[in-house]
């Protein structure tokens, strides 16, 4: 999935949590379980635009980033105020595994070499098919306008 994605799943799951560090693992939780679910990004790494796998996923970060922000300034401004720790938490453990195998792509620490090959296993573990970018787009979308309901209403 789009960072977008799993930052508007934990921030809707965190909502629920009765603590910072439950949303932060329930996001973590989302991440992975979202990640079993065709969706489409596998393509990025096929760009031509870019010469380098480093450089197509730099780029594609950057970009899903910019959506994160803009989908987070956008939930805390039509969220209930009390609820802003546990869904910033819980946005943080969903962005977290991704984050963590970033951190192993731009390092490839041996610390780090079991947790990507834990996360890329992830992927595949139900469903073998891939998606493609457009048919990506179609799941998300309305996963992420789904999810922003949640969050603007409980």
């Amino acid at each position: 999935m789009y960072i977008t994605a799993h930052a508007a799943a934990g921030a809707a799951i965190g909502q629920f949590m009765p603590s910072v560090l439950f949303a932060f693992i329930a996001g973590f939780v989302s991440h992975l379980i979202l990640d079993m679910i065709p969706h489409g990004d596998e393509w990025i790494k096929d760009w031509k635009l870019f010469r380098t796998k480093m450089q197509r996923t730099t780029v594609a970060a950057l970009i899903d980033l910019c959506g994160v922000i803009a989908m987070t300034i956008y939930w805390i401004n039509h969220s209930d105020v009390s609820q802003l720790p546990y869904m910033l938490a819980g946005i943080a453990g969903a962005i977290a595994p991704d984050a963590l195998w970033g951190l192993y792509e731009l390092t490839k620490s041996p610390i780090l070499k079991w947790y990507k090959i834990m996360h890329r296993t992830g992927h595949y573990l139900v469903f073998k098919t891939r998606l493609t970018v457009i048919q990506g787009f179609i799941l998300q979308i309305p996963l992420v306008i789904a999810l922003t309901w949640i969050i603007m209403n409980y």
